[in-house]
């Protein structure tokens, strides 16, 4: 009887403990990297007892290549694979050695909102599923989509890459908080800090969103009260970022805006038995290159380049590549790498990496010293910041010789500082960071059980003008100048006054 009852107990127990799971809705940007991470933190969700649906355009749900178990895919059809629209353009310009123009960017992404908030059935299966909490993926961009969970009258939550503290209402100087979009460190120079200065005055007149219609609201949300985007993205329960201060430098924060670190890492899995016998194999070290999910065939004189640096090296090579390996006993070239796992693999010598977000932190996280190889976006930024704290080396693809580009892989690959400024700041992000996905699933669990309104901020309900003092600024400068402009005038009239009471010489 004892056993019974206390089986009762337990069973209940475990009852009650399935019941208090949310429903979870998460909508990553429309890029392989993207999804990858919040698939991650869709997983340790899971594990905290939560029901989570993942939507993906149908153009990545093809390529197979992400982990979608323990959560269902919600398939949707957008722009003909938009990642690889979107990105090719800043490849090649780079490649190429021409400039980068956002406006393609920006109307692209513009026509993606518009295309999936205007997609009724999509919104109608989202409806459905009676989610009772939203995560989104924190781009610029994908704040338009904090209207699905406007219309839906649920709380939402960003995840994601992109730090902005305007748009988070988080106080700031830009003199000490270097913009993505330039390769800058936190030392700025002065003319550094005017074009750091010019691109937040930027982002203010475009209202922070040059990729959100300002409109957004009254347009796919009509029924509901009006609110300019960034008020309404500013009601997010809490903003988790995939940045730190060991990695990147220190910047300000709110109680409800998380620095995480990055949560594609994370312990290393089984390798596959075709990486793992040739990683196993190295004894003199492997080196693992990867330019991205976008760049898997160079230009043909940078190809060879590579290849025949690669041949000459004492180890060996993981290539993620579609090009064919000259030495396949050597050089192994595949279009998808485990890539965390190969990083955590006691053979990885060096990491040849175009910085990416999501490769950084892996190479962070185990330790890996880097060869950064940038080509467009925030990868120079990401570059930077290695570099300046010893963990890495810069070369750009376009003009560096084979031999200048043997001699920095070797030399980052055998010279003990770089590994041993690395393994310091791995030690360090472990011990304050530990795994980053875990770290997320843990502040969505927290605020979908308690709240994010304790960690609010006042300025979180202010529109820009106000957060910035905009209207004070300008009440104290009316002020100042009605002040001038009346002493001026009574000193103008006194002295009027008083050259007409001279009194005139005979």
């Amino acid at each position: 009887m004892r056993k019974l009852l206390l089986y009762a107990i337990f069973m209940m127990a475990f009852a009650a403990h399935l019941t208090i799971g949310k429903r979870v809705l998460i909508l990553p940007g429309p890029t392989t990297s993207h999804t990858k991470y919040l698939t991650n933190v869709a997983r340790e969700l899971v594990k905290k007892g939560h029901g989570v649906w993942l939507t993906m355009p149908d153009f990545m749900v093809a390529k197979g290549v992400l982990d979608t178990t323990n959560f269902t895919v919600i398939e949707y059809a957008t722009l003909p694979d938009l990642e690889e629209t979107r990105m090719s353009r800043f490849r090649d310009n780079h490649l190429q050695g021409q400039s980068q123009d956002l406006r393609p960017l920006f109307e692209m992404t513009i026509k993606y909102s518009d295309m999936l908030l205007s997609n009724a059935s999509f919104f109608r299966e989202v409806e459905s599923l009676r989610p009772e909490f939203v995560v989104l993926d924190n781009l610029p961009f994908m704040k338009a989509l904090t209207i699905i969970p406007y219309r839906l009258h649920i709380p939402f939550s960003f995840v994601g890459s992109v730090y902005e503290p305007v748009a988070q209402r988080v106080p700031f100087s830009p003199a000490v908080t270097p913009s993505p979009f330039f390769g800058f460190s936190q030392n700025m120079t002065f003319f550094q800090r005017v074009q750091n200065t010019l691109m937040v005055l930027y982002g203010l007149v475009w209202r922070g969103d040059p990729m959100v219609r300002k409109d957004a609201v009254a347009r796919y949300a009509p029924e509901m009260p009006y609110l300019p985007i960034d008020m309404l993205a500013a009601k997010a329960e809490i903003w988790l970022v995939e940045m730190d201060h060991i990695l990147d430098y220190p910047r300000p924060s709110l109680p409800n805006v998380k620095l995480i670190g990055g949560t594609a890492t994370g312990p290393a899995k089984p390798l596959p038995p075709e990486f793992k016998s040739f990683v196993d194999g190295a004894t003199e070290g492997v080196v693992i290159v990867s330019f991205g999910t976008f760049v898997l065939n160079l230009p043909k004189g940078i190809s060879d380049k590579i290849f025949n640096i690669l041949q000459g090296l004492p180890m060996k090579t993981i290539f993620r590549s579609s090009l064919p390996s000259p030495n396949p006993s050597k050089i192994l070239t595949s279009t998808w790498i485990p890539q965390n796992d190969l990083l955590a693999h006691q053979n990885t010598k060096v990491f040849v990496s175009h910085c990416g977000k999501n490769g950084q932190y892996e190479a962070l996280f185990h330790a890996v010293p880097v060869v950064a190889t940038p080509l467009f976006a925030d990868q120079f930024h990401n570059a930077e910041r290695m570099r300046v704290k010893g963990m890495a080396e810069t070369v750009d693809l376009r003009t560096v010789t084979e031999e200048e580009l043997k001699s920095t892989i070797l030399k980052v690959a055998t010279d003990p500082r770089y590994k041993q400024a690395v393994s310091t700041a791995s030690e360090l992000f472990r011990i304050e960071f530990g795994v980053p996905m875990e770290r997320a699933a843990f502040w969505l669990d927290h605020v979908m059980k308690y709240g994010g309104t304790y960690m609010r901020s006042a300025g979180q309900e202010m529109p820009y003008y106000k957060f910035l003092g905009v209207d004070v600024f300008g009440f104290i400068f009316a002020v100042l100048f009605f002040l001038v402009v009346l002493v001026g005038t009574c000193i103008f009239l006194v002295l009027k006054c008083l050259c007409r009471q001279k009194p005139k010489r005979d």
